[in-house]
């Protein structure tokens, strides 16, 4: 059995460790106080669960390259707490940042997130790890300050790294000429 150990720590442990790290098991988020936005993004509404989200950013790709614009990195708006709200009515946008000259149309949808002051958590690990490593980071802290989490959040995927922003002022509701928009 001691003969087989460093063959096992070679052919089975290193490996394991190696693709985990590489996935960013051992990463941890970073937190910090900035001014970001100014991002200008097309976008699908999405309503349920938010682990359908990738087929709805899909569905953003696709339209986008069908319309012949390029997408920049990845954008989703989150207005609902899965921990609050029936995962039935889970609300999201699912994007991509574009430039300020491109013309999406229809089904794609418009619009703007604007220069803020935002809690800023942000990891490079793989997504079945990022999101929950981010979120974390980030209830811990508003529950440090005796705050709550703040609504909508702006999740940013680039070049493997995630960035959630989240407002530090809470966000009054955009009213509409139907009503309550999220």
């Amino acid at each position: 059995m001691k003969k087989q150990l460093p063959y096992f720590l070679l052919v089975f442990l290193l490996p394991v460790t190696a693709v985990l790290w590489w996935w960013g098991l051992f990463a941890s988020a970073t937190v910090e106080i900035a001014e970001r936005g100014d991002y200008r993004y097309a976008y699908l509404d999405a309503e349920g669960p938010y682990s359908k989200l990738s087929s709805k950013q899909e569905d953003v790709l696709h339209t986008l390259v069908e319309q012949k614009i390029q997408p920049g990195p990845e954008i989703t708006l989150i207005f609902s707490d899965p921990r609050t709200t029936p995962y039935k009515e889970l609300h999201a946008r699912a994007g991509f940042i574009v430039d300020a000259d491109a013309k999406p149309v229809a089904p794609l949808k418009v619009d703007t997130v604007p220069m803020r002051q935002v809690l800023v958590a942000s990891i490079k690990a793989h997504p079945l790890l990022a999101y929950g490593k981010t979120y974390s980071k980030l209830l811990e802290y508003v529950k440090s300050k005796g705050t709550n989490l703040n609504l909508p959040t702006v999740e940013i995927v680039d070049d493997s790294v995630l960035t959630v922003e989240m407002p530090l002022e809470p966000v009054a509701p955009a009213v509409t000429s139907t009503g309550v928009s999220p």
